[in-house]
């Protein structure tokens, strides 16, 4: 921050929008598991329609499901950690659902949130390059009624900001901060598994 003989300033970030990103360790097992058991259930179910455009969305109760316990139990650990660090620690948080959704060429996941959740989350199973990258869009609705335009980019100026989609990698943020999926320019599918927790 910077100084002169009129003042001295600080900058205090009021209401941040946290994005935890876990790397997973030796994560090609777990996710050849996981792979095996989507492939299965798209086989069995035509899917459901919800944010997902030309792409295969499961149904929601994959943490009921034996095979996933390792997968939840996993989950259920990060989600802890993300709790603890944003005061949570003392709440009770529960899974609330969890689904597969398989993005073939040009498939993508319009804007959306997660209403009446509090973490939200994704995890990349498979990610081809150019599969489609995350996208988060600024929540302050306010900020869409002036929007100068600037030639540097920063936190405080963009309204959307991207995120990697990479195998591996497990994403927990906000339930109602908005994101979508870019379309998979790649000819083989982006994989990935998201879920939703709630208060009780």
């Amino acid at each position: 921050m910077s100084h002169s003989p009129q003042w001295s300033l600080s900058c205090h970030n009021l209401f941040p929008t946290p994005l935890f990103v876990f790397s997973l360790e030796n994560h090609e097992g777990l996710n050849l598991q996981l792979l095996e058991l989507i492939g299965q259930l798209k086989r069995s179910d035509p899917g459901y329609t919800a944010s997902n455009v030309l792409g295969w969305h499961s149904r929601g109760n994959l943490f009921e499901l034996k095979e996933m316990q390792p997968f939840k139990e996993l989950v259920d650990r990060a989600i802890a950690e993300v709790a603890q660090v944003t005061g949570y620690s003392g709440v009770k948080i529960t899974p609330a659902n969890c689904w597969a959704n398989v993005n073939p060429k040009y498939a993508s996941n319009k804007i959306h949130d997660h209403a009446n959740c509090l973490f939200s989350g994704v995890y990349y199973v498979k990610t081809p390059p150019k599969c489609g990258e995350l996208m988060f869009y600024d929540p302050r609705s306010a900020r869409t009624f002036y929007k100068p335009l600037v030639s540097d980019f920063t936190a405080y100026t963009a309204d959307a900001i991207s995120h990697v989609a990479e195998a591996g990698l497990l994403l927990i943020f906000p339930s109602w901060l908005k994101h979508g999926v870019e379309p998979n320019l790649s000819d083989e599918e982006r994989v990935s598994i998201s879920f939703n927790y709630i208060f009780g």
